[in-house]
């Protein structure tokens, strides 16, 4: 059996900031041609669980998994069977381990403190994600390097567009990366969409329109200043 071609980081409808169904995860990952996917929603592994029921029917292998944030940033669960209760970065990790699970450090230069105390602990540290920066990913496959980590690639994907903009083909028992088959950055516009999703979905309509003004008032002066 080939070993799988992977996006190791994908939130679904049951996340805050996605309205991906399980249907149209599958169908874009089959389309990019993904046979692992990994559905890491916020606060939840019930993405994970739904999105698996229907996998058979795609040829597509599902990691149930979740993002926690942790007082010390986002912390990634891989192989698990029951929701992270803890909050604390150190009794998340203890969770995930005492479910046999697999904890990943994703994007560790964004929105974390001391990500050396967490890399320790971590078994894998994302060295490239679709939404971070050039500079952010190089940092972090470095802090990979320093601790002996393996690294795992992920979109990061919230709308559809963005699953798949990552692949690679990783082994099948370690989840190691083979081979990165391709790393496409997230756009401007697909981060914005999701954004604005993530607002909707939290009903904050007045920092939605707050937004929204500001984007429109950048857009009309690029106008006149390219008149």
């Amino acid at each position: 059996m080939d070993d799988p071609v992977a996006d190791l980081h994908i939130h679904s409808c049951y996340s805050h900031d996605s309205f991906l169904t399980p249907r149209t995860i599958l169908k874009r990952a089959k389309a990019a041609g993904l046979s692992c996917i990994a559905i890491t929603d916020h606060g939840t592994i019930r993405g994970g669980i739904e999105v698996q029921k229907s996998a058979c029917n795609y040829a597509i292998e599902v990691i149930v998994g979740t993002e926690i944030r942790t007082d010390y940033g986002d912390i990634i669960g891989f192989c698990l069977e029951n929701e992270i209760q803890a909050t604390r970065w150190d009794d998340v990790i203890a969770d995930i381990k005492n479910q046999n699970g697999i904890v990943v450090l994703p994007h560790p230069y964004r929105d974390h403190v001391a990500v050396d105390q967490i890399a320790q602990k971590a078994d894998f540290i994302e060295i490239w994600n679709a939404r971070s920066t050039q500079e952010q990913n190089a940092f972090a496959a470095n802090l990979a390097k320093r601790f002996s980590k393996p690294g795992i690639f992920g979109s990061d994907a919230h709308v559809s567009s963005e699953i798949g903009s990552v692949k690679t083909q990783i082994d099948r028992a370690t989840l190691r990366c083979k081979k990165v088959l391709c790393t496409r950055p997230s756009t401007a516009d697909e981060i914005q969409r999701s954004q604005i999703i993530s607002l909707v979905k939290q009903r904050k309509w007045g920092t939605l329109i707050s937004q929204g003004t500001r984007y429109m008032s950048k857009k009309i002066r690029h106008y006149y200043n390219n008149w």
